[in-house]
């Protein structure tokens, strides 16, 4: 039976998450790791959109994500076919990679978008693969302790990146909004 279509709203951010067949390790080496972080930049050009956290798991990813031009699925289905394929075709296997259709919860304030963000950026520590997020190397908080908020578009970031919604919620220059943003995560926890 198919799955019935979503309704996306356009415009505002969505939680996405997909995770692997039997919770099976779909990051094996660093390499894995990095050619998905590649995938994004390549969804990102045929598709744009952008992202203010993600993480990649062992058996699991996470995005939050806004598009303003076309459905998440034919992202997710872009970024969920080419990681099948260079993930099957490196170690000789075949079948699906991925469990069933992914999920996605829609962000419609603010703070469901800073919770989610935390969610996101926390999850390593959640599972005590880190004792705090900026130790967890793939995800977007590393990141986001570097980013220059100065600029438009920081040089040193994927043009996929957009933290700035993170700190709308928060006053005062963005280096105060980037630490309350920090504060207010260590708060919930």
């Amino acid at each position: 039976m198919p799955y019935k279509a979503r309704d996306w709203k356009h415009g505002i951010f969505y939680h996405l998450m997909s995770r692997s067949n039997w919770k099976e390790l779909m990051f094996r080496d660093e390499n894995d790791y990095r050619y998905f972080y590649n995938l994004l930049e390549s969804a990102y050009k045929k598709y744009p959109f952008e992202v203010s956290s993600f993480i990649f798991m062992k058996t699991h990813f996470h995005l939050l994500i806004k598009s303003n031009h076309l459905d998440y699925s034919r992202i997710m289905q872009y970024i969920k076919k080419n990681y099948s394929d260079y993930f099957n075709k490196k170690y000789q296997l075949r079948g699906h990679l991925f469990d069933k259709r992914f999920i996605a919860k829609p962000a419609y304030n603010h703070r469901t978008l800073l919770i989610m963000s935390r969610y996101i950026h926390y999850n390593p520590i959640e599972i005590n693969a880190v004792r705090n997020p900026e130790d967890y190397k793939w995800s977007s908080y590393p990141l986001f302790l570097q980013a220059d908020f100065n600029t438009d578009q920081d040089i040193n970031l994927p043009p996929f990146i957009n933290f700035r919604p993170l700190l709308t919620s928060f006053s005062g220059t963005y280096e105060e909004k980037r630490l309350k943003y920090i504060q207010w995560c260590n708060v919930t926890l």
